[in-house]
């Protein structure tokens, strides 16, 4: 990296941790806010690329499922027989 490149990582660093806004930190800091924004956004690539994804656990609902067609309504329980649901539904269609 040149050294540009780390006085400015450690400038954005220092402006992060101070929980002030870009424009105030740039003003109490005697820095060009248009060259601030200028390396943060140079610089945002590789600091997203140091922030690694992770994975949640996904909780899928086991209420009912309701569907009205025409004025008929369907209540489908978890663990349903999709079987069943194909061949009532194509009975639907016929009527």
């Amino acid at each position: 990296m040149s050294d540009a490149t780390l006085d400015w990582s450690a400038m954005l660093s220092a402006w992060s941790e101070s929980g002030k806004s870009g424009l105030a930190w740039c003003r109490d800091n005697a820095i060009s806010y248009y060259q601030f924004k200028y390396w943060q956004k140079k610089l945002r690539p590789s600091v997203q690329q140091r922030k690694l994804g992770r994975f949640v656990p996904l909780k899928i609902a086991t209420t009912p499922l309701r569907i009205e067609c025409n004025g008929v309504y369907l209540h489908i329980s978890p663990g349903f027989d999709p079987v069943l649901l194909r061949d009532v539904v194509s009975v639907l269609r016929e009527n």
